[in-house]
């Protein structure tokens, strides 16, 4: 039997290899396909600290007495008379007075009623620490990591901010600079080891009081208990 005009059509279209999907190549679809490239977020510097050696012949050349005082041998200027005592920038940041590394920037700055520039946090390694035991207690000096000029000291779980810390600053052993830093911030103590409000109670001085008073009470309450008895 001779096949029909439209069987033959047919015939032809079924033996035929399958065509190639033009969807695929049109330009918003290629646009689709293409991989979407991972976004970058970019890490926070941290500050080039270098270390700084001097004389203290070259100090005194450099820094002015009361300076050079605080700085380098470790003073303290009087309580609310410092320049930056009441001073809270918006915007900048904190440099050392002696080397000028930068050490705080503005906002780590807060109000804390305690007579002296109060920070809650330093840039990342700008800032080292050493026990002090001067005057019958235990605190937390803190110094610049690059020239060991003496800052003041740290002071933990007080409640001010989050981070718990306050760093109790001499405005003369920094100076304030209007641009900004943008540089990695962090806590200087790790594991709890900062000075506290009450330090002083673990100084040997005020633990022999103690004894000196507990024993004296002891004492009294042991006597009148005798005369009670007789």
């Amino acid at each position: 039997m001779t096949a029909t005009r439209t069987e033959r059509h047919f015939a032809m279209r079924a033996h035929a290899p399958p065509t190639r999907a033009l969807a695929s190549a049109t330009p918003s679809n290629r646009a689709h396909a293409r991989p979407s490239r991972a976004r970058v977020v970019a890490m926070a510097k941290r500050v080039d600290v270098a270390r700084v050696d001097k004389t203290d012949a070259e100090w005194r050349s450099q820094l002015n007495p009361m300076e050079f005082q605080v700085l380098r041998k470790k003073g303290t200027e009087p309580a609310r008379t410092g320049e930056y005592d009441k001073f809270y920038p918006s915007e900048g940041h904190f440099v050392c007075r002696g080397c000028g590394t930068p050490l705080y920037s503005a906002q780590a700055k807060f109000n804390s009623g305690c007579g002296w520039p109060a920070f809650d946090k330093c840039y990342a390694g700008a800032v080292k620490t050493e026990i002090d035991n001067s005057f019958g207690m235990r605190r937390i000096e803190i110094m610049c990591a690059a020239c060991d000029g003496h800052l003041g000291h740290v002071f933990e779980n007080e409640g001010f901010t989050p981070t718990m810390e306050r760093h109790c600053v001499n405005s003369i052993s920094v100076r304030y600079v209007p641009e900004k830093e943008d540089a990695e911030e962090a806590k200087v103590v790790e594991g709890g080891v900062a000075s506290t409000t009450l330090g002083f109670a673990r100084s040997p001085l005020v633990i022999l009081i103690g004894l000196y008073v507990m024993s004296d009470l002891l004492g009294r309450v042991m006597n009148f208990w005798a005369s009670r008895q007789g």
